[in-house]
């Protein structure tokens, strides 16, 4: 198992504001802790015209962590490529592997924020047809770059995994799958690949929230109120309000949205997120990234988690 660890949003929470400045540092300083407690590689993440930051621009944040790391690799998890210029992306790509040794990583996704698209000039509804052009573009430049530059695709769908398949591209499996859900997605990847007569990639990746704890209670207290920030604003994003919705039969249906999903986080000690994490491992995903940073949490608690997180892998049953 290779395990990352998912820095994403480098947000300016309301519960926890902070200057956008002091938080694009630490994301170096976190960086900096990850190469030395081991970790395989550290991802981020993309999203635009939010009110409290969320990264808009992870390709140069990722060049910043390689100029400051000498091992570490950098992921995009994911990088929303039907708002791109695909050429841009597979130079910038190419470019980054260069200056970083072989260490990028690209993971793409369709996206899904009307307001996004909007933002863009393109048409949400255009995003697959956009994706079944672009995607065997970048995988070809990918490829051909030196060092070459792995490409994962992000993928919540069935559509999604077998457009991964198609291409011969391993899967960046969402974090809000639980094991029957990815198993599904994973079938319809390798029928997929199948029928193309294509030779499926064996391992793919998942993001997971994981939070590595000796103090349950405690920590969880802490969590929650970053925890249900964050799922209410993925959920708002995922599932708008519908026209003919009222206001509170749609926050009904938020609510039950951020139940379900705050059921997916991994909270415990090092050997019960190890046990948890080979579950995933043995249906097939060889790197995980785990996201422990939710919100804006205090650092002394965040950098407690990794520690512990970095533990894991030595105490994963075999």
């Amino acid at each position: 198992m290779r395990l990352g660890l998912g820095i994403f949003g480098m947000q300016s929470v309301p519960q926890r504001p902070d200057h956008h400045v002091k938080l694009y540092r630490d994301v170096l300083e976190d960086a900096e802790l990850a190469e030395a407690l081991g970790f395989d590689s550290i991802w981020l993440s993309e999203h635009h015209f939010w009110f409290d930051g969320y990264c808009p621009a992870d390709i140069p944040v990722a060049g910043a962590i390689l100029g400051r790391t000498t091992r570490l690799g950098v992921g995009t998890a994911v990088m929303l490529l039907p708002m791109h210029s695909v050429q841009k992306v597979a130079d910038d790509a190419a470019t980054m592997s260069r200056l970083g040794n072989g260490r990028l990583s690209l993971g793409v996704a369709l996206g899904y924020r009307d307001a996004e698209f909007d933002g863009f000039g393109v048409r949400r509804k255009d995003r697959g047809k956009l994706m079944d052009v672009m995607l065997p573009r970048l995988a070809e430049s990918c490829q051909a770059a030196r060092p070459p530059v792995p490409l994962y695709v992000g993928a919540a769908t069935p559509i999604a995994a077998q457009r991964a398949a198609r291409s011969g591209l391993p899967l960046f499996a969402d974090s809000t799958m639980n094991p029957q859900e990815l198993r599904e997605k994973l079938d319809a990847y390798n029928a997929a690949a199948t029928a193309a007569g294509v030779t499926a990639p064996r391992a793919h990746a998942l993001q997971r929230d994981v939070f590595v704890t000796d103090d349950q209670e405690r920590d969880w207290a802490m969590l929650l109120p970053e925890l249900r920030y964050m799922r209410r604003q993925y959920g708002g994003w995922s599932f708008p309000q519908e026209p003919d919705e009222s206001v509170p039969s749609y926050l009904t249906r938020l609510e039950s949205d951020i139940e379900a999903k705050l059921k997916n986080l991994i909270l415990g000690d090092a050997a019960h997120v190890a046990v948890r994490l080979r579950e995933f491992e043995l249906l097939g995903f060889d790197l995980i990234v785990c996201r422990s940073q939710f919100g804006n949490l205090p650092r002394e608690s965040l950098h407690r988690a990794i520690q512990g997180l970095s533990r894991v892998p030595g105490a994963v049953p075999r």
